[in-house]
């Protein structure tokens, strides 16, 4: 995968997030074409980085824990 997939990938991701609109870790990895561990990986990425982010099972969304600034820079 190149770079650029992945950037926009990880950008979808914040996005979806943003929007609580997600789903499940396996819904979400069908919405981007990757495999759940991918996912994870990716939500462990962004936790690195400063995000916040957390799974609410009333929303069926990940969520950012707090309002966070979205700009995402590699």
């Amino acid at each position: 995968m190149s770079f650029e997939e992945q950037t926009s990938r990880i950008e979808t991701l914040i996005w979806l997030i943003d929007c609580n609109n997600t789903g499940t870790a396996q819904v979400l990895a069908k919405r981007l074409g990757v495999s759940r561990r991918t996912v994870f990986n990716d939500l462990d990425f962004l936790k690195g980085k400063g995000y916040t982010i957390s799974y609410s099972h009333t929303a069926d969304s990940y969520l950012f824990e707090k309002k966070q600034h979205t700009t995402f820079l590699f």
